[in-house]
């Protein structure tokens, strides 16, 4: 995985996190990414890391309780140091070139684990007031790279955040379902499909049970998510 393919009189990349040298054709030095933190024990549902399972992996309680429309959720890391960094600096900062690694990180993850693939990928898409303020949309550009790596289509145009919405990290846990019902929309597009979700974080959840909820009325027959960090 790496932003561009060495070749023979280039020098080897900077790392991306630290700056020091890193390996040819690498993005991060060894040291950084061993420092990746990785998923270990998590829901299968809402993949809530440290969730108690059994040897049947059943769902944690939260999601027993109030499932989401999303039938389960793959995170390639905790949101924790250093990926916290390269997903804030990608999302508050301009750094697009940040999409290619966390892409191709997400993507690696999802083929190690060899699910069957779904139909089509779908980016948890902005608002259009708060698109022209940022410029692009983060987890379409991190879909871009996952999409184009298990060589799936990416739709980007048929799902839309109809309301604006406070962000999620600013309101307290109980607020945040309220904050995104009836935020989505979705078009006869993805009838009869098993569509991925993706998108940059997850921390409640709540943005991607709406937006699962509205691709399921729209006739999708699954939706999944998948994520490069849950926190």
């Amino acid at each position: 995985m790496s932003i561009w393919k060495w070749q023979p009189g280039f020098w080897p990349t900077s790392c991306l996190l630290c700056a020091a040298r890193a390996p040819a054709g690498k993005n991060l030095c060894p040291e950084c990414e061993r420092s990746l933190p990785r998923v270990e024990a998590a829901c299968p549902r809402c993949a809530a890391h440290g969730a108690v399972m059994g040897a049947d992996r059943a769902p944690c309680g939260e999601c027993q309780k109030d499932p989401p429309a999303f039938v389960f959720t793959r995170a390639a890391f905790r949101y924790a140091a250093p990926v916290d960094r390269l997903i804030q600096n990608l999302k508050y900062h301009g750094r697009l070139e940040l999409s290619r690694l966390l892409g191709e990180y997400l993507a690696a993850y999802l083929q190690a684990l060899n699910d069957p693939l779904p139909d089509t990928v779908v980016p948890v898409p902005l608002h259009s007031s708060r698109l022209r303020e940022r410029g692009y949309t983060q987890s379409l550009e991190i879909a871009r790279f996952v999409a184009r790596a298990l060589e799936l289509p990416l739709n980007w145009k048929d799902a839309q955040r109809i309301r604006a919405t406070t962000p999620q990290t600013e309101l307290p846990r109980d607020r945040r379902r309220g904050n995104v019902r009836g935020a989505f929309t979705a078009g006869p597009a993805f009838a009869g499909q098993r569509v991925a979700i993706v998108d940059d974080v997850m921390t409640s959840g709540h943005t991607a049970d709406a937006l699962a909820d509205s691709l399921l009325r729209s006739g999708a027959v699954e939706v999944r998510v998948w994520v490069v960090a849950r926190a």
